[in-house]
């Protein structure tokens, strides 16, 4: 049985509903809970929770995100992109995690202990809120194999960091291909708007993409 949280498993329903949302595609019960790995009557119990708390609401034969539901999805993927890539992995990373505690205030905390700007924050919000896809699809350009394809999400970085990739051309909706992964975190070379770039492991490391597949 996965050991998701009931919070977890709300937050990852939400985030499929504004997706089917965006996409315009509406969902059935059966297709979240497959999604979700969870039984149609556990779907079901959170649907109508979500209901009473109005994160979502109930029209014309769709389900819908309320605001209070949007800050919801936003929190989820904030929280997921903090746990997820803005740490080290392993030990060390946890570490940080735990010592740092509840965190209250994200932009505060991104700035402060992360050193992402204000700038960037902005575009990393918008970036977070136009995903259409769920933010556990997304991974690291740096975690790609050789012929691997992903579009651009978002990436994690400072203003100066951001504004480089944007003249180069990796900005979100972008897809890549990785040619060449040098062993031992050496560079990678990729294909983008066809033309290609190496890139430096801890700069890979910072832009986050949907795997697509591995297409010529």
């Amino acid at each position: 049985m996965n050991q998701r949280t009931p919070n977890r498993i709300m937050s990852e329903l939400l985030e499929l509903i504004g997706i089917s949302e965006a996409k315009n595609m509406p969902f059935r019960i059966d297709e979240l809970a497959l999604k979700l790995g969870y039984s149609k009557d556990i779907v079901e119990d959170h649907l109508k929770f979500a209901l009473k708390e109005e994160l979502i609401e109930y029209s014309d034969g769709k389900y819908r995100l309320t605001d209070k539901g949007r800050s919801e999805v936003q929190k989820h993927r904030e929280s997921y992109i903090h746990e997820m890539y803005a740490h080290r992995p392993g030990l060390l990373g946890r570490l940080a995690r735990l010592f740092e505690g509840n965190i209250e205030d994200w932009r505060s905390h991104w700035r402060r202990r992360h050193g992402i700007d204000d700038k960037s924050l902005k575009g990393f919000y918008m970036n977070i809120r136009d995903l259409n896809e769920r933010v556990e699809e997304t991974s690291s350009l740096a975690d790609l194999n050789q012929g691997e394809r992903g579009v651009v999400a978002f990436a994690l970085g400072g203003y100066g960091l951001v504004r480089r990739l944007s003249e180069m051309g990796l900005t979100p909706g972008t897809e890549v291909k990785v040619i060449r992964s040098a062993p031992f975190h050496g560079p990678i070379e990729i294909s983008v708007r066809g033309v290609s770039l190496a890139l430096g492991r801890g700069v890979a490391s910072k832009i986050y993409v949907r795997k697509t597949g591995w297409r010529n």
